[in-house]
């Protein structure tokens, strides 16, 4: 009689043990559940950021805006070095913008049209605090798809104080004695908030008033620094002052260009 030789598996149930138990270790450490998974799409952006910056500064009788020029593509690659970043809508409103250059031209264009109409059915020229709520509600009308731009409307209002508009994407507005928006915004907000703010300073510092000279010298120091730390802000300061019962005046200044 012959024997039998089957399929036999060679089995060390100690070894098998302390691999389940290895296994149930790595699991218990790292679940599935909590590992990121990322999954990546070519998907079509609407958008593009061609960086910059902008701020703004409000006194007794001026409001002060200024940006950069410089426009870029992906931090790197400068498209245009006269970028227009400031607007002047009439004699006592000022719109500055940073962001999608693509709708900052159509929000420019829309407020225009609405000033436009506000004189043609009025006869007299817009104030900023009313041109203010039109901006928000623009922007706001626009929630679903909204304008990708950090808007900043600055002037004098009905009172001959100066005036600084802050608002989010979908309209959110706040008046501020001072803000800024773009790319260098984290630099110049915390240089602002010492210099003009002065919340971190101590209760004994001697707080010197803001002039409009202190105030465009500020406006300076905040975009020279703000242009040594970031990439796409540069070329030249856009300075535009308005002054209560002046005409609105606007300037060129020199910035690092590489």
């Amino acid at each position: 009689m012959s024997n039998f030789t089957g399929i036999t598996a060679t089995m060390n149930p100690l070894a098998e043990m302390a691999q389940f138990k290895q296994n149930m270790r790595e699991v218990a450490a790292s679940p599935e559940w909590r590992t990121s998974k990322l999954i990546e799409r070519q998907r079509w952006n609407p958008y593009s950021m061609e960086g910059g910056s902008t701020a703004a500064i409000s006194g007794d009788n001026f409001a002060i805006v200024a940006s950069d020029t410089r426009m870029t593509q992906n931090d790197i690659n400068i498209l245009t070095r006269d970028a227009e970043k400031i607007h002047v809508l009439n004699d006592s409103i000022i719109l500055s913008t940073s962001g999608f250059y693509g709708d900052v031209i159509q929000l420019r264009k829309v407020l225009q049209s609405r000033l436009h109409k506000y004189r043609f059915d009025y006869r007299a020229d817009m104030s900023a605090d009313l041109c203010a709520e039109l901006l928000s509600r623009n922007l706001y009308y626009r929630r679903f798809f909204p304008y990708y731009t950090g808007a900043m409307l600055a002037g004098i209002d009905e009172n001959g104080k100066g005036a600084v508009f802050s608002y989010d994407p979908i309209g959110c507005i706040e008046r501020l004695g001072y803000s800024a928006s773009g790319a260098a915004e984290p630099m110049i907000i915390p240089f602002l908030d010492c210099q003009i703010g002065h919340v971190t300073v101590a209760e004994d510092y001697e707080k010197p008033p803001l002039t409009i000279e202190r105030a465009i010298s500020l406006m300076k120091d905040a975009f020279r620094g703000a242009a040594e730390r970031e990439i796409s802000t540069g070329d030249k300061i856009h300075l535009v002052i308005a002054e209560a019962g002046k005409p609105i005046v606007q300037k060129f200044l020199p910035l690092r260009e590489d």
